[in-house]
């Protein structure tokens, strides 16, 4: 009996061991899922009893994938997502039941026993096995945008055409951009006529 715990655990240890296999992808973007309504009542002194409602909702995620992929993806327990900034790259892997996983050091244990050098290093480290489970609400395939990208010298000489500056934030919401912000650059901006509109539209969409 003894020799079968320890060939179980062993096989265990290996188990953990094995290397996964991570591929990349980028926070593209956020939106929160409805779950339904939560409602609340008080008995006020003055106000008597009285009910207030609000909405429920869960975040999701969408990741942009190296491979074209738009996972939209929801927190099973563990949500590591919610503290990087979008746009930033992750690694993740797809189980063979299709669910979501991404290293998530933070909320992993200590192994056992915890103390000393393995408590320090937890502490600076966490646990490097450690993933955070997330389920696939849906999977699409990447549209891929072959439009020409924005810059400084586009929004000059739409504007030098006499386009309206409607037109022109319009085309800077819709459209790729990589303009350049600099003070140098804004003031450049300036001295070619374009307005602070333009120049507040430009920074919206470059900070998407």
């Amino acid at each position: 009996m003894n020799n079968k715990l320890v060939v179980l655990a062993m096989a265990s240890l290996a188990f953990a061991a094995e290397p996964k296999e991570y591929k990349k992808g980028t926070v593209d973007h956020w939106d929160v899922l409805s779950t339904g309504t939560n409602c609340s009542t008080t008995n006020g002194i003055l106000t008597g009893i009285s009910t207030h409602c609000g909405n429920t909702g869960v975040r999701v995620y969408h990741v942009l994938t190296e491979d074209g992929f738009d996972y939209t993806v929801q927190p099973d327990t563990w949500d590591p997502l919610k503290t990087l900034q979008l746009g930033q790259d992750i690694r993740y892997r797809i189980d063979g039941k299709g669910a979501f996983w991404t290293p998530d050091p933070t909320h992993g244990t200590c192994p056992w026993p915890c103390t000393g050098e393995k408590r320090k290093e937890f502490k600076q480290s966490g646990d490097p096995n450690h993933e955070a489970k997330y389920l696939v609400n849906s999977v699409e395939k990447r549209k891929v945008d072959s439009s020409a990208t924005l810059t400084n010298k586009e929004i000059v000489d739409m504007s030098r055409l006499g386009l309206s500056e409607t037109l022109i934030i319009q085309k800077i919401n819709t459209s790729k951009a990589a303009f350049d912000l600099s003070i140098p650059a804004l003031k450049s901006l300036k001295d070619s006529g374009i307005s602070d509109a333009l120049l507040s539209a430009m920074m919206q969409r470059q900070s998407q």
